[in-house]
């Protein structure tokens, strides 16, 4: 493919188009949300093909519906697991009262979200667990609750149910956002375990916020769902003025940008009509200093804002070439499709953007520059869409700069001293795979990296990566993570030049974590250190915002903290400080 072809950015979706395939059938929202003629609205998404037994269970996902509080366990399909029967199946009563389509609706929609993953990541992932097993657990029915939640502990997303304000039964596995939330937790959980240490708030935001990106872009790539919500502004001949297709406009029609529409309406006694609407949020540099946005939940909005505010500019931008930028009414079915294409094209960007990030520590800010830098490494030409300087704006607009400063347009740089970075001893093959190497290479760098000495360091990932670069050529890259820790007193902070919060005693013996990613070359040359030192400036407001929340000397399990944390916000509530961690 030509330099040409690949900066218009059309790229394909998530799984390849050289690897076997199968479609599943899966509600393009949830429940409530049904097309013409109060049909069913579904989608077809596509996994690889893989040896499949009742469950469904395959290589990677293992659907088990055992439902905790009823004691029952619901039966799969025994045989014909490879066809889909619901292609044609418009009657909703008929889906929502058969557990065999609750069954294929979790595990196709997961199994795509990896896949989406893997595609961007241009590398297998494995799941968060202790155990490295390979197959994550999934319970359709797990209990008679308002909640769903990824649990580290038991390898599993649980999916409760409830009887909604209607009197009738709200199934959250037939949620397509939430589902996909879900397994974006699972998957982030396995490429970077340490964002659940506890942190200053961005990080304690960006697990929800993340995987609500995650699910509100899967969203997006359906086509069908767009088209549904575009129906109120379009006419008898389907097609949308060029006056209802600018931002302020498209901003307006809400309907596209709601998660778990009907899970938040049966519970509007305490919620609302949805879960979060983000993307209302009116930009301002303010936000993140206000008190209620120091709430994890709450925060996390704010990046979800930031994100969808950038889809809806690029998907004007995508429509000005059809012809709004000359007074042209478009084809509804052409107004979504651009939509699915910039959802899917940001929902790359959002993911790839994980390997340029400090594996702890993090704020938003490096999440920009993450972003960017990643996109930047595939397609330098940005110009006709205009994706990065989309981002800068919107991120900028709440008030926050890329932590890239030393380049304008915000990207990461390659470490200030790389020429004097040492490779003597080392080879290129085991830089790509052997820990030891890596910590090898580490430890003869640090000086010339700036990494600590006195902390304890150990290598917690090397994830080699083939990437497809803009030419067409493969782009092979590895992607090292490292963590530090060094424990001290919280007496000696003004030692290291860090703030002791103000009412901590002296006494309270305090983990310092910090910890970097560096990205190597297909040539075993670093290209980014991308660090956060145990000794940073940044750990005198870690630790303030931990002081705040209570998070010292308490130890949370993962199932739990995301239990509590997703029953919190359905509730309404942030809950007590020292219950966020």
């Amino acid at each position: 493919m030509n330099r040409t072809a690949r900066s218009r950015r059309e790229r394909f979706d998530p799984v390849s188009q050289d690897v076997p395939t199968r479609t599943w059938t899966v509600l393009a929202q949830d429940p409530s949300v049904l097309g013409p003629g109060k049909r069913a609205l579904t989608t077809r998404v596509a996994v690889p093909a893989e040896r499949l037994e009742a469950g469904p269970k395959g290589h990677r996902i293992h659907v088990i519906d055992f439902d905790a509080t009823r004691n029952a366990y619901y039966e799969p399909r025994q045989q014909d697991f490879y066809s889909d029967r619901y292609e044609k199946t418009g009657d909703i009563d008929k889906l929502v009262n058969d557990p065999y389509f609750h069954q294929q609706n979790v595990y196709a929609i997961a199994m795509h979200v990896l896949c989406v993953f893997q595609t961007a990541l241009g590398r297998p992932i494995s799941w968060g667990f202790n155990s490295q097993a390979p197959q994550l657990k999934i319970a359709p029915h797990a209990f008679a609750d308002a909640n769903a939640y990824y649990s580290r502990e038991s390898e599993s997303l649980s999916f409760g149910y409830f009887s909604g304000e209607s009197g009738d039964t709200v199934f959250t596995c037939l949620s397509h956002d939430i589902v996909a939330h879900e397994t974006a937790h699972a998957l982030l959980d396995g490429l970077r375990a340490s964002f659940l240490r506890p942190s200053h708030a961005d990080q304690a935001a960006f697990h929800e916020a993340f995987a609500d990106v995650v699910a509100l872009l899967s969203l997006l790539k359906s086509s069908e769902l767009v088209e549904l919500g575009l129906m109120e502004i379009s006419d008898r001949r389907n097609l949308i003025k060029s006056r209802d297709l600018t931002y302020q406009s498209l901003r307006q029609k809400n309907i596209l940008f709601k998660l778990a529409k009907q899970f938040g309406r049966e519970m509007s006694f305490v919620r609302g009509d949805a879960l979060r609407h983000s993307v209302a949020l009116d930009p301002s540099p303010t936000l993140l200093g206000q008190q209620v946005y120091q709430e994890p939940h709450r925060r996390g909005e704010i990046l979800v804002a930031v994100i969808f505010q950038a889809f809806l500019k690029v998907w004007c931008k995508r429509l000005e070439p059809r012809g709004t930028d000359r007074g042209i009414a478009l084809n509804r079915a052409v107004v979504a499709e651009e939509a699915a294409a910039a959802a899917r094209e940001l929902l790359h960007i959002a993911i790839r953007g994980l390997d340029y990030l400090p594996p702890i520590d993090l704020n938003f800010g490096d999440y920009l520059s993450a972003m960017i830098t990643a996109d930047l490494q595939l397609y330098p030409n940005d110009s006709k869409y205009l994706y990065r300087k989309t981002l800068r704006e919107a991120f900028a607009s709440f008030g926050i700069s890329p932590s890239g400063r030393r380049r304008e347009d915000g990207a990461w740089d390659p470490p200030p001293t790389a020429e004097k970075l040492r490779y003597d001893g080392l080879h290129f093959e085991t830089l790509q795979s052997d820990p030891n190497t890596l910590f090898r290479f580490i430890w003869e760098n640090r000086n010339a990296l700036g990494i600590d000495r006195d902390a304890f360091t150990r290598v917690t990932s090397v994830r080699p990566c083939v990437r497809v670069s803009t030419d067409g050529l493969v782009l092979r890259e590895t992607v090292v993570e490292y963590l530090q820790t060094l424990r001290v007193f919280a007496r000696e902070l003004d030692r290291f030049g860090i703030k002791c919060p103000e009412g901590l005693s002296g006494q309270t013996f305090l983990p310092l974590y910090g910890g970097g990613t560096l990205v190597f070359s297909e040539f075993g040359h670093v290209k980014f250190h991308i660090a956060t030192g145990v000794r940073s400036p940044r750990q005198s407001d870690r630790l303030k915002s931990l002081y705040e929340r209570g998070a010292f000397n308490r130890d949370t399990g993962v199932g739990t903290q995301f239990a509590d944390l997703h029953r919190r916000r359905m509730l309404g509530g942030a809950g007590h400080p020292e219950e966020q961690w």
